[in-house]
């Protein structure tokens, strides 16, 4: 069938009248592969015709033998290729067409950028690999299987360092130990932006206070780093940094020389906890719960930790929160964590939803058919029902910092999936190895959108 692509509207035709002596409860293995060519432009057969190739994906995932008789390569090349890019949901499925055959792979060698039109993958986990590997692995909870990615090369004064790890809309952001470089990348389409680095001048308690720059001040630096967009081809994005000691932040948008941190007259910008991009402005949340926008003109939005805790929402002791957009709402999530003499374990989670006009926080007791996902990532949700998730759940990855760097144990003993109704934890979505690390413990990793 390979080279015969004039003539394949025809062949389709001569073929259409077989469709009908066919049971609809039919498998790759017993169809010839021109009828199966067939079934895909008909609209009845088309989702079991899926369902036998996503089975066959399944086992390249597992680099298992297929065990069918046919020979997959004998699908038309334009077939193949709408498999892939009309049909296929996640990016999983698709880097397994890869390895179906060679004519599979040649269909879509061009494609630079995959994004599906339904879209059904699951944020990654990024597992905790050392930190001077070439390469990281991620766990993806639709296969429960890991996936190796080469990381891009090291700058030639960085090659014999390591690097800790941050993870933003789909973006993995990388600094490095000796000369504080920053690199992000992309692995779902490979590309490298490499922002200005941070000079020491730059780093108020280096600086000022002479603190010394070692391997260990070196991981209280850098807390997190947040990306604007959630698109892989844009260029039109800004970057936060949560950085310091004290945690402050700084913003770069490409074409800039180096990163700015923001003024507002009377506050001091510190301890901050997270940072989400809501209708066109960065909005940050800091340890008091105090929300600032940094638009056009800086301003506080709310105290939630003077109005919150006045009305008994919010507990006196924070523990961590969390800020993020959800369909047009800016929602608050606040962690407590019970701290004990050798593990950390997370005991409650709950959220709010906070008005930007006025400044008040009511709870919120279900986010419906979502799931959040908080942790050492930028905070962001997923439909439940699109996804394959638990719905009305927050997945949470141990970030901790403060503990899991000054105790025996090490990140990464704090994740699970919390139950908003039930108000508890009611699973562990990973126990595997390269679960454990005081430098990048497992964090989340979204698919960027188109």
């Amino acid at each position: 069938v390979i080279g015969f692509r004039p003539t394949l509207n025809s062949y389709l035709k001569k073929k259409r009248k077989k469709r009908h002596s066919i049971s609809h409860s039919f498998n790759p293995s017993s169809v010839d592969c021109r009828t199966v060519t067939e079934l895909l432009i008909e609209g009845p057969f088309v989702p079991r015709f899926l369902h036998c190739c996503r089975a066959l994906l399944r086992k390249n995932w597992e680099n298992q033998t297929c065990g069918m008789e046919n020979n997959w390569s004998d699908i038309p090349f334009e077939i193949a290729r709408k498999i892939a890019m009309e049909h296929l949901e996640n990016w999983d499925d698709f880097e397994a067409f890869r390895k179906v055959c060679s004519v599979w792979r040649c269909a879509i060698e061009d494609v630079k950028y995959f994004c599906p039109l339904i879209n059904t993958q699951l944020p990654w986990l990024m597992l905790a690999d050392p930190p001077e590997s070439s390469h990281r692995r991620f766990y993806s909870l639709t296969k429960c299987m890991y996936r190796t990615i080469n990381l891009p090369q090291l700058d030639k004064d960085d090659e014999d360092d390591h690097r800790m790890y941050y993870s933003s809309k789909g973006w993995l952001i990388s600094v490095s130990r000796r000369n504080r470089n920053i690199t992000l990348f992309n692995p779902f389409s490979g590309k490298v932006i490499k922002p200005p680095s941070i000079a020491l001048e730059f780093v108020e308690s280096v600086h000022r206070y002479n603190d010394p720059w070692d391997d260990d001040d070196y991981l209280c630096h850098f807390y997190k780093f947040i990306v604007s967009v959630n698109s892989s081809t844009s260029n039109d994005f800004a970057v936060a940094m949560v950085f310091d000691k004290t945690q402050k932040l700084a913003f770069w948008k490409p074409g800039q020389q180096e990163w700015t941190k923001p003024v507002i007259p009377g506050l001091t910008i510190d301890w901050v906890l997270d940072v989400c991009f809501f209708k066109g402005e960065f909005y940050a949340i800091d340890h008091h719960g105090i929300v600032v926008s940094f638009g056009s003109k800086p301003r506080i939005i709310a105290n939630l930790g003077h109005v919150a805790q006045g009305q008994g929402l919010i507990p006196i002791a924070i523990s961590n929160l969390y800020i993020v957009e959800v369909e047009n709402m800016l929602l608050v999530i606040h962690r407590r964590v019970d701290n004990g003499d050798v593990y950390h374990e997370t005991d409650l989670l709950e959220t709010f939803e906070l008005n930007v006009d006025d400044g008040k926080a009511k709870r919120v007791e279900s986010v419906g058919n979502r799931a959040l996902f908080v942790g050492l990532s930028s905070t962001f949700f997923v439909s439940a029902s699109e996804h394959g998730c638990k719905a009305n759940t927050i997945y949470f990855t141990d970030d901790d910092c403060d503990g899991f760097r000054t105790k025996t144990y090490r990140g990464g003993s704090d994740m699970g999936i919390y139950c908003l109704k039930e108000g508890k934890i009611i699973d562990r979505f990973y126990q595997g190895p390269s679960q454990f690390c005081h430098i990048s413990p497992p964090m989340w990793v979204e698919l960027p959108h188109c």
